[in-house]
C-alpha cells in the first residue's frame, strides 16, 4: 500500500464526532455505496436496496424514539415485491445493524460513569431474572412490540454470548417481519395510515421525554449526557 493510499485509509477510518453517529454514517454509507452497482445492474431491486438503507436508521440509535418507523416501511416495499423476499432483505438489514447496535451498546455501558447505573435494584433484578432464560426472553422482546433496547441491554450486562443472542433475535425477527410483509402483499394499507403509524408513536415518546427533561436518547447517552 503506498503512502498516498495509507493516508486516506486513515481519513476515511478515523472517527469523527460521537461515537454513535459515526458508526451509524459510515454503516449506512457502506451499504448505499454496495447499492448502488446493484441497482445499475438490476433495476428491479430498487425496492429492496431502499428497505436495505432505510433499515439502518430505523434500528439504529434513533429506533427508541421511532418505535414504529420500520414495520410499516417493510409494509409498503411488500406491495410490490414478495413478502418472503421482503422478508429476507428486511431480516439482512435489521441484523447488520443488530450486531452494530451490540456493540455501541457495550461500549456506553462499560463506561465508569455508567456504574450507578448497573449497580441500581430494579438493573439487577432484570439482570437476574433475563438469566433464567436469556434465549427466550431475547425471541419474546424481538418478535412482539415490547422495546428491544431493554432486552439488548439486559444481554450486554448479563455477557450474554453475542452468537447466541443474535441467534434468539433472528428465532424472533423472521415471523415477525413476515406477517408485516404478509400484510403488506394481502391489505392495501393507505400511505398516510402508514405515516400515522411512524409519526404519532414517535411524537408521544419524544414528547414525554422533552416534558420529563429526559436525553432523547438516553439508551445509547455519551459520557457527558450521563452526568446530568
Amino acid at each position: 500500500m503506498t503512502d498516498r493510499a495509507r493516508r486516506a485509509w486513515r481519513l476515511l477510518t478515523r472517527p469523527r464526532g460521537d461515537r454513535r453517529w459515526d458508526v451509524l454514517l459510515r454503516a449506512t454509507a457502506l451499504v448505499a455505496l454496495l447499492g448502488i452497482p446493484v441497482v445499475l445492474f438490476l433495476p428491479r431491486s430498487v425496492p429492496f436496496v431502499w428497505l436495505a438503507v432505510l433499515s439502518l436508521p430505523a434500528n439504529s440509535p434513533l429506533s427508541p424514539i421511532l418505535p414504529t418507523f420500520f414495520e410499516p416501511i417493510i409494509v409498503e416495499v411488500a406491495k410490490w415485491e414478495p413478502a418472503w423476499a421482503v422478508t429476507l432483505v428486511a431480516t439482512a438489514g435489521y441484523m447488520y445493524m443488530e450486531y452494530i447496535n451490540w456493540h455501541v451498546y457495550a461500549w456506553v455501558l462499560r463506561l465508569d460513569r455508567l456504574e450507578g447505573l448497573r449497580a441500581k435494584r430494579w438493573v439487577r433484578w432484570g439482570v437476574e431474572n433475563f438469566a433464567k432464560s436469556p434465549f427466550w426472553v431475547v425471541v419474546a422482546f424481538a418478535f412482539t412490540p415490547l422495546p428491544f433496547w431493554a432486552a439488548r441491554i439486559l444481554a450486554i450486562l448479563d455477557r450474554y454470548p453475542l452468537w447466541k443472542f443474535m441467534v434468539a433475535t433472528l428465532v424472533g425477527r423472521i415471523p415477525r417481519w413476515y406477517l408485516y410483509a404478509v400484510l403488506g402483499a394481502k391489505v392495501n394499507v393507505p400511505w398516510w395510515a402508514l405515516l400515522g403509524a411512524i409519526v404519532i408513536p414517535a411524537a408521544f415518546v419524544i414528547g414525554g421525554r422533552l416534558l420529563r427533561k429526559e436525553s432523547l436518547l438516553a439508551e445509547t447517552a455519551p459520557p457527558q449526557e450521563t452526568t446530568r
